[in-house]
């Protein structure tokens, strides 16, 4: 990934977490063999019992070296990986990075 996109996903994501609210969520992302796999981290309810942070996959960018275009996919429950809907791709995660956010399938947020 070039730092140009690094920096998009990376912006993306310290943008979509309101900063009164960063101590109890956060969005991150991992990047991994052309892929940027987007998460969302939430603070444990009763840190007495469990310390760590839980992590659920939100939506995953990968990048396809055939056409050197991004292409966008959602979890479902069950871990697996499916291209959202419209086949969309984009030379930049940013236009794909506003479909999450928009969020117009419920496929992303619920």
């Amino acid at each position: 990934m070039s730092d140009e996109h690094r920096a998009i996903v990376r912006r993306w994501c310290a943008q979509r977490v309101p900063e009164s609210q960063r101590d109890s969520m956060q969005i991150s992302y991992t990047e991994r063999a052309g892929r940027i796999t987007l998460s969302c981290r939430r603070a444990p309810v009763f840190p007495e019992l469990a310390t760590e942070w839980s992590t659920a996959p939100i939506a995953q960018l990968r990048f396809d070296a055939a056409d050197g275009r991004w292409v966008l996919l959602w979890p479902d429950s069950g871990g697996r990986w499916h291209r959202y809907p419209d086949e969309t791709k984009a030379v930049s995660p940013a236009p794909l990075l506003d479909i999450v956010d928009a969020d117009p399938t419920g496929i992303f947020w619920g």
